[in-house]
């Protein structure tokens, strides 16, 4: 199947390509304007003028990978039939286009793999965070079961540690102004 090339018209705020949608062989490049790239509704990058897209799904044959919304009216080239065969036989009769193809690709693995640095470190900060609070509450239910033999709190302290996998409660993990009626019998 040859490859074969039209022009689309796109509105602002219509769809460029939908989530989900088969890539029907089709790679874009957007000639002008702007579109935001949407996974499950949430906006994960832009595509300016000049770019390629959806080259994706049309190379591994699967199913859109995102939503290309049009966020000004754009000008967009479809390009049709670039299957296994067709699409190596026009990108080696085009380097140019091979060489921006490859650049855009580098690009967006360099951009998702600094979005997954962040977000892994957000997500170290968090669990950080969140063993000190469990590993403060622990100490403090040590505390208190310590001194009034509480039954009760011992079960939620055992409750707290064997479901978090923080076995032991550290003082320093214990902000004393997070406990100000039971202050006293905790920190002293």
């Amino acid at each position: 199947m040859p490859i074969t090339k039209t022009v689309k018209q796109i509105e602002k705020d219509a769809p460029i390509l939908v989530q989900g949608q088969e890539s029907k062989h089709q790679i874009l490049f957007l000639v002008k304007g702007t579109a935001v790239v949407e996974v499950k509704d949430s906006v994960v990058g832009t595509v300016n003028a000049g770019e390629w897209f959806g080259e994706l799904a049309a190379i591994l044959h699967t199913p859109r990978t995102a939503t290309v919304r049009a966020v000004t009216p754009c000008e967009v080239q479809i390009f049709t039939g670039p299957d296994d065969d067709n699409l190596y036989d026009q990108v080696s009769k085009d380097p140019k286009m091979m060489r921006k193809l490859v650049e855009q690709l580098c690009h967006r693995l360099q951009e998702t793999s600094k979005r997954h640095s962040a977000e892994t470190a957000e997500l170290t900060a968090t669990t950080t965070r969140y063993r000190k609070a469990i590993s403060g509450t622990l100490f403090a239910l040590e505390k208190l079961v310590e001194k009034y033999k509480s039954k009760v709190m011992e079960e939620t302290m055992q409750h707290l540690s064997s479901k978090s996998g923080v076995t032991v409660g550290e003082k320093a993990d214990a902000d004393p102004s997070s406990f100000p009626t039971s202050k006293g019998a905790i920190f002293e």
